[in-house]
């Protein structure tokens, strides 16, 4: 203690010395429909004294210069358009801000919109969006307790996501399996961007996505717009910020996810180019590398990069992006730690491998003064590559029992046109086409029949295409009607669906917004169960499941948020989904698709068919305080049923039933005043987070039929139990200190800080012949240290 209080004397001692500390704010103001520039709009600094303010130039920038470093309130307004407040914006002595800064024509001049923090959270940059959906801030994925860095850890937060799991950062929503979400990069779609990734879902134990690089994003969790396809769960909208483009600027960072190093600046800074790149490495990895033992040999090795360069012109603008990520991990027999629960087939030696990159080239044409059409060219793949071996009882020689090297990927070209065609109706169409190729190679080992199995080998390609097209109007600033219409097409067996989707927004009081949705979605199924083989009497092998058409899904949303004040609101939604033409198998089992990711595993039937159905229905609450004046809250509750009906025609519940989803997140910021308690340059923050949740379902064993150390499950009894409840605090603590030239940034986030035993799952033990618990994480720890200069 003693030394903790001589190390905040020191900062004070150092803060004594600084004069005043002032940054700049730059950006640029635009219609949000069209893209264009707004001339002449103004940019003030709410309460300043002396007054600070601007007018946007001919190209729609502006700088205001000489603020002093802490939060600030900027107000931007132009005649004809809706005013918009920006609440809370933190400067930083390292780092410019530079915002982009969006204005919608007012359909009935006169009224002002209220944006609290970087962006309203209850309103999306999307603004197609009516329903089930927000917007976040990098920042809040910095700063909320247990989201470690990470935005999918960090939606976990928001109602309807699921928070059952440690190890992983799965975005169940509405009861619905993790693969049936979409990640969108730059209006691109991507594979799973997660390290360690498997098959079948969209999550993993650690994210490549980099929040150091990322801007304020969407996320949805129902009824989106038609733009987005492939996808029936929810779909995250990422983009990428712009680096600075008048100032070199660079980011140090290192801790338990990682260390890693990012630098911006300006390629021209008379056309405003800009660079941005970041890569990271693996931390522990490292730590072996200097010979420090963490009691594992298991030690995960990866890394990632991200980069983006923008390019703007008088006409648009040329992005040139990426994201890219490795890992690799060895779980070796004979170096085993005892305790380790989660790979512990014994003499099996494991390599687990995965990648995946996104590369990507857009053009945006600003056309006449109401329209910009946007083309985008990209690349992606993503591919793992997995070795399970042991030693030949004959002649202790190892061999492969199961090796699969699959490789999955796609070249992408993306065109839309947008045109704003009056204050009232905007109007997007456009289409995503792609052209999927595949290097699938599965294979097991059969000691019975003394070879291996193929369970996929198969080498090709083919198309996807999904068209869309959308439209809003507004009749007066009190209602807003989207409606659009997409659909998927798919080359591989010609299978199609049209999807429409509807959206109305009623502004029925001041304070009070009333919202219904409604979406048809579609998605594929995972490519990899379209090339399963069978093998046949004759010994050839057949491939199957080349039929399988698009999973569909309906769903139905009611909402209402009502604003209790300028920073706290209350959410409402209610909504319904009608799972139909879902996977299953055709020999009658209990198996379906939508369990899929609930564990470790991707098994699947020979044979499936589209004779599935699901449905999820529930209720969701939110209430929020935007950060105001250093403190803020947000408390999320969900209460659903999800269940779904096997071949047999019995219904089930489905693995991710856990009937209820809370948390409750809330912090503090003090500003600390130096010893002339004049200026205010550092920063303590402190944040917890509370989460509850049902456990995941399971299936009991049938008893009487298990034994000799085979586990015989009952079926009849599929996900009827229940994991106990999910229970986990968290508390992180942060102190920031800002010099002239540096940014610097100590945080510990302690996770699960009552040590609490939440179960991970329930594995047949042949020594006990009974299920036996397996943990999640226990206390953790997790340091961070971050310096921007």
């Amino acid at each position: 203690m003693i030394r903790f209080w001589l190390v905040i004397s020191f900062l004070f001692s150092i803060l004594s010395g600084f004069g005043q500390i002032t940054q700049t704010i730059r950006g640029r103001v635009i219609d949000t429909d069209s893209r264009q520039p707004l001339i002449g709009a103004n940019v003030i600094i709410v309460d300043s004294d002396p007054f600070i303010g601007a007018s946007s130039d001919i190209d729609g920038y502006f700088t205001l210069e000489s603020i002093a470093i802490g939060r600030v309130t900027l107000k931007v307004s132009f005649l004809g358009y809706s005013d918009i407040t920006l609440n809370s914006i933190e400067l930083n002595s390292s780092r410019e801000t530079v915002l982009e800064i969006e204005l919608q024509e007012s359909a009935i001049i006169g009224e002002e919109v209220v944006i609290t923090g970087t962006r309203d959270k209850t309103e999306t940059i999307n603004q197609m969006a009516t329903v089930s959906a927000r917007t976040f801030s990098v920042e809040e994925s910095q700063r909320y307790a247990g989201s470690l860095n990470d935005v999918s850890r960090m939606a976990q937060n928001f109602a309807g996501v699921g928070i059952v799991n440690d190890q992983r950062n799965d975005l169940i929503i509405r009861g619905n399996s993790s693969f049936g979400v979409l990640y969108r990069l730059e209006g691109i779609d991507i594979p799973n961007p997660n390290h360690f990734s498997f098959q079948g879902s969209t999550g993993g134990p650690i994210s490549i996505l980099n929040n150091n690089v990322l801007s304020n994003s969407d996320f949805f969790t129902g009824a989106f717009p038609a733009e987005y396809g492939n996808a029936y769960g929810g779909a995250f909208d990422l983009h990428l910020r712009r680096g600075n483009d008048q100032k070199h600027q660079f980011l140090g960072q290192i801790g338990f996810n990682g260390a890693e190093l990012m630098a911006e600046g300006p390629i021209s800074r008379k056309s405003r180019a800009s660079y941005l790149v970041n890569y990271r490495y693996s931390t522990l990895e490292l730590f072996k590398v200097m010979g420090i033992n963490f009691g594992t040999v298991a030690v995960p090795e990866y890394q990632d990069g991200n980069f983006h360069i923008n390019l703007p012109d008088k006409h648009g603008k040329w992005d040139i992006f990426g994201i890219g990520g490795k890992s690799n991990i060895a779980f070796l027999d004979d170096e085993k730690n005892p305790d380790d629960t989660f790979f512990d087939d014994q003499g099996e030696d494991l390599y687990y491998g995965t990648s995946m990159a996104a590369l990507g080239v857009s053009r945006t044409q600003l056309i006449g003064t109401k329209s910009y059409v946007k083309l985008t060219l990209s690349w992606s793949y993503n591919g793992r590559s997995i070795v399970n071996d042991t030693l030949n009882d004959i002649n202790s020689e190892a061999y492969n029992v199961y090796t699969n090297n699959s490789i999955e990927g796609k070249v992408s070209l993306m065109a839309f046109y947008n045109r704003k065609i009056s204050a009232r109706h905007a109007l997007k169409f456009g289409s995503f086409n792609d052209l999927l190729y595949f290097n699938m190679d599965e294979k097991y080992w059969i000691d019975t029949d003394n070879a291996y199995f193929v369970r996929s080998d198969f080498r090709g390609s083919t198309g996807l295409i999904q068209p869309f097209v959308q439209h809003q109007y507004r009749p007066g600033d009190k209602w807003t009607i989207n409606a659009g219409l997409h659909s998927l097409i798919f080359l591989l067996n010609d299978s199609y669906t049209i999807e429409p989707r509807l959206g109305v927004k009623w502004k029925a009081a001041p304070r009070l917004t009333l919202g219904t949705g409604y979406g048809r979605h579609a998605q594929l199924p995972p490519l990899l169960l379209y090339f399963r083989k069978s093998t046949q009497p004759s010994g050839a092998s057949k491939i199957l499941n080349q039929d399988l058409e698009p999973i569909l899904s309906d769903h139905f949303v009611v909402s209402a948020d009502y604003l209790i004040s300028e920073n706290t609101h209350v959410k409402v939604e209610a909504y319904y989904q009608s799972l139909s033409n879902v996977p299953i198998d055709s020999a009658g089992t209990t198996y379906s698709i939508l369990n899929q990711g609930a564990n470790f595993d991707f098994s699947y039937p020979v044979r499936l068919v589209n004779e599935g159905r699901g449905q999820n229905y529930g209720l969701e609450l939110t209430l929020e305080h935007f950060l105001h004046k250093g403190f803020y809250y947000l408390f999320t509750a969900s209460i659903f049923e999800s269940k779904y009906t096997a071949q047999n025609g019995n219904t089930y519940n489905t693995a991710f039933n856990g009937n209820q989803a809370y948390s409750l997140l809330f912090g503090k910021e003090w500003l600390l005043s130096s010893a002339e308690n004049k200026k205010k340059k550092l920063t303590l923050t402190t944040d917890g987070r509370i989460a509850y949740a049902g456990g995941l379902r399971y299936t009991p064993l049938n008893t009487s039929a298990t034994a000799n150390g085979v586990a015989v499950y009952d079926y009849n009894r599929h996900f009827e139990l229940k994991y106990p409840d999910y229970f986990r605090p968290d508390v992180r603590i942060a102190l920031k200190l800002n010099g002239k030239k540096t940014t610097q940034e100590w945080a510990v986030d302690l996770q699960n800080i009552i040590n609490r035993k939440n179960i991970f799952s329930r594995e047949y033990s042949p020594a006990t012949n009974m299920l036996e618990d397996r943990y999640q994480l226990g206390f953790l720890p997790v340091v961070l240290y971050r310096i921007y200069f």
